[in-house]
C-alpha cells in the first residue's frame, strides 16, 4: 500500500529509547504541534525513520508542498475527509430511514470531492518528489477503478437532487402550512436576508442528528411523498455502494496531517520572529548557525522572552563536545538543541536554525541525569548505570549522542574515569555528540574530544552563548565565590 511516510512495510514503528522524548523535552514540541490534530498524528511523531531513504523520502515531500503552494489542497482533502466522518457519525445516531441515507449520500460526496479535488491540484504540477508522484498515481489509480465512474457520477446526481429539495411554509390562522417550494440558494442564506438581526434556527430535517421536531417529521413526510423514485434510489445507492471507501484513501489523512501540522506550526513561530531551515545531509560534515532550543522558544514566545541562539561545527577528526562552564549557563538547553537538531532532520522536516548541514546518524541516544528512585533501591548512580548499559552493550550504528551530567553522586575521580571510557567507547564506536559535564578534566579526556564552554561575560553574569574555550571551572568558581563576598578573608572580615 502508498504511504506518504514511506514506513517499511506499512508500518510505523517507536523509537528504541523513548526518554529522548522527555530528556529533549521533544514531547512537549509535540504537544504543540499537534494541539488539534488528534492522537493518531501525534503518535506519528513518536516513530522516527529507519533508514536515510525515507527520512529523504520525506523531506522532499514537505519541500515540494511549500514551494508548490500545495498546503491549500491538502487541508480541503482533510477537511472534506473530516466532514465525511462527521455524516458517518451523524448516520449512526439518527433513527429515520430517509435521514440515515442521506447522511449516508453526503458522506460519499465528502469522500469523491476530497478524491477528486486533490486529484486536480496534483495534475496541474509538475511534481519531482517520489512521494508526491506516488500519490498522484494512487489517486489517479483509484479513480479508474472498475465501477468508480459510476459510483461518482450517481453520486453527484442524488447530492444535486437532494439539494435542490425546497420547502414552503405558510404561518395562517395558527397553523403551518407545509408545501414544496421553489428557489435557489441555502435556508440559512435565506433566513440571514430575511432576519438579518434574528439567529436562524430552523433546519433542513436531512441535517437533524437527533430526534426530529413535528414540522421536520412533516417535512420529512412530504418530500418522501412527493420524491418516492428518489428516496427508492437513495435505498439501492446505499446497499450498492455500501463499501466504496478504499483503505488507501482513508490512510491518507492522519499522514498528510503529519505535514500540515508542522507547516501550521513553522507559519505560526516564523509570525513570532523563529527560523527555520531544510538541512542539508552532507558525509562527514557538522556544522549550524543559528541554533536554539525549540520548546524554550515555545515557552519564551508566550512571556515574551529572548532565546539565544548558537553556532556549533565539528573539524577534521573531531566527534565529541565536552561543554563545561557554571550552573544555569545553557549548557542543557544547548545539548537539547543539539538533539532536536538531529530528530527533526531524522523526521524529514525543517529545523530550527539558520543553517544547517550534518551527517545521516541511523540512531539518537540521550542519557540524562536522573533523580535518585525510591522505587529500584539502586541508587542515583546505579540508577544510571542501568540506562547506560544497553546503550553501550548493543552494536548500534550512525548516532549522535546527547549526555547530559553523568555520573553526579560519585567523586570526582571516579566519575571522570567512567566519564572518560564512556567518551572512548563511543568515540571508538563513530558516533558523534555532546557530554555535558561539570569537570574540567572530561575537556581533554581522549582524541576527537572539542572542549566548549557556557560563557560569561566581565561581570561574570550567563550570556547563554556556547563557544570553543578552555574548562575553566576552578577559576569560574573563584570568580564567582569572590563576586558574592564569600572567601574566607570576606567572610572574616565581616565578621570581625
Amino acid at each position: 500500500m502508498f504511504h506518504l511516510l514511506k514506513a517499511q512495510d506499512g508500518k510505523l514503528e517507536e523509537a528504541e529509547n523513548k526518554e529522548l522524548f522527555l530528556d529533549l523535552n521533544i514531547d512537549q514540541i509535540i504537544e504543540k504541534i499537534c494541539d488539534g490534530w488528534g492522537e493518531d498524528v501525534k503518535a506519528l511523531y513518536f516513530s522516527m525513520p529507519l533508514d536515510l531513504e525515507t527520512q529523504e523520502y520525506r523531506r522532499s515531500i514537505f519541500t515540494e508542498i511549500r514551494e508548490k503552494a500545495l498546503l491549500t489542497a491538502f487541508v480541503e482533502f482533510l477537511e472534506r475527509m473530516r466532514m465525511r466522518s462527521t455524516c458517518l457519525e451523524r448516520m449512526e445516531k439518527v433513527e429515520a430511514k430517509e435521514q440515515r441515507q442521506t447522511w449516508f449520500l453526503r458522506g460519499a460526496a465528502c469522500y469523491v470531492e476530497a478524491l477528486e479535488g486533490l486529484k486536480a491540484a496534483l495534475s496541474k504540477q509538475e511534481l519531482i518528489s517520489k512521494g508526491l508522484l506516488g500519490l498522484r498515481e494512487t489517486l489517479t489509480a483509484q479513480t479508474k477503478e472498475a465501477g468508480y465512474s459510476a459510483f461518482f457520477e450517481e453520486t453527484m446526481r442524488l447530492s444535486k437532487e437532494l439539494f435542490g429539495f425546497r420547502v414552503l411554509l405558510t404561518y395562517e390562522k395558527d397553523r403551518f402550512l407545509v408545501t414544496e417550494g421553489t428557489g435557489k440558494g441555502t435556508y440559512d442564506a435565506y433566513l440571514k436576508e430575511q432576519f438579518p438581526k434574528t439567529e436562524a434556527l430552523f433546519k433542513s430535517p436531512f441535517l437533524s442528528d437527533f430526534d426530529l421536531s413535528d414540522l421536520e417529521t412533516e417535512i420529512l413526510h412530504l418530500f418522501e411523498k412527493n420524491h418516492k423514485e428518489f428516496f427508492t434510489h437513495l435505498k439501492s445507492y446505499e446497499k450498492q455502494w455500501n463499501d466504496y471507501a478504499r483503505e488507501v484513501i482513508l490512510a491518507l489523512p492522519p499522514e498528510i496531517s503529519f505535514y500540515v501540522a508542522y507547516f501550521r506550526f513553522l507559519e505560526k513561530m516564523r509570525a513570532n520572529g523563529f527560523t527555520f531551515c531544510t538541512p542539508k545531509i552532507s558525509k562527514g560534515s557538522f556544522s549550524v548557525l543559528g541554533l536554539y532550543d525549540l520548546a524554550l522558544a515555545i515557552h519564551n514566545m508566550e512571556s515574551d522572552r529572548e532565546v539565544i541562539s548558537n553556532d556549533a561545527e565539528y573539524e577534521e577528526g573531531e566527534r565529541f563536545f565536552v561543554l563545561t562552564g557554571p550552573n544555569q549557563g545553557g549548557k542543557t538547553t544547548f545539548a537539547r538543541s543539539l538533539g532536536q537538531l538531529v530528530y527533526f532532520t531524522k523526521m524529514g522536516l525543517d529545523v530550527p536554525a539558520a543553517e544547517a548541514t550534518l551527517p545521516y546518524y541511523k540512531e539518537l541516544l540521550t542519557h540524562f541525569s536522573v533523580e535518585e528512585s525510591s522505587d529500584t533501591g539502586r541508587g542515583k548512580l546505579m540508577d544510571e548505570l542501568e540506562r547506560l548499559k544497553p546503550m553501550m552493550e548493543k552494536t548500534k550504528e550512525e548516532a549522535f549522542v546527547v549526555i547530559n551530567e553523568l555520573f553526579t553522586t560519585a567523586a570526582n575521580y571516579d566519575a571522570c574515569i567512567m566519564g572518560k571510557r564512556v567518551l572512548e567507547y563511543f568515540i571508538g564506536q563513530g558516533f558523534q555528540g555532546i557530554y555535558v559535564t561539570h569537570l574540567s578534566e572530561l575537556s581533554k579526556a581522549c582524541d576527537g574530544v572539542v572542549s566548549l564552554r557556557a560563557m560569561v561575560d566581565e561581570n561574570m553574569t550567563q550570556t547563554y552563548r556556547i563557544a570553543r574555550s578552555e574548562a575553566k571551572e576552578l577559576a569560574g568558581a573563584i570568580t564567582q565565590v569572590e563576586k558574592y563576598g564569600l572567601t574566607y578573608l570576606q567572610i572574616k572580615e565581616r565578621f570581625s
